[in-house]
């Protein structure tokens, strides 16, 4: 059995500060209070690219059935699914590097007037 202290180390957090800013780096400018790591943009990026490899699978996979076997509409469809779930996940992760990103570039400029970036 899992101890609540393994529990925490097992699961990420939740990225609350991008649920409550709708994803816009404009609007949670105004919510934070402190500062953004440098960790959270690395461990955003590291989440998108450990997708990727699942993402090219998925693309190659739906691309030589529908070149090999192109009547077989029940497996295209399922691989198509498989792609777009992937995809989703992708989008999500990439919004979420972008929103940490943007945020740190906002939060430079008000401190020095312009960003490092």
């Amino acid at each position: 059995m899992i101890s609540a202290g393994e529990l925490e180390v097992l699961m990420p957090r939740e990225a609350k500060l991008f649920e409550s800013a709708e994803g816009s780096p404009a609007r949670a400018l105004f919510k934070l209070q402190g500062n953004i790591p440098p960790n959270w943009i690395a461990r955003a990026r590291r989440s998108r690219k450990s997708l990727e490899p699942d993402l090219i699978a998925s693309m190659k996979k739906l691309r030589k059935l529908r070149k090999t076997r192109p009547k077989a509409l029940a497996t295209i469809k399922v691989a198509d699914q498989e792609l777009k779930a992937l995809l989703k996940a992708w989008e999500l992760a990439y919004r979420k590097e972008s929103f940490y990103n943007g945020l740190r570039a906002l939060l430079e400029i008000s401190r020095d007037g312009e960003t490092k970036r």
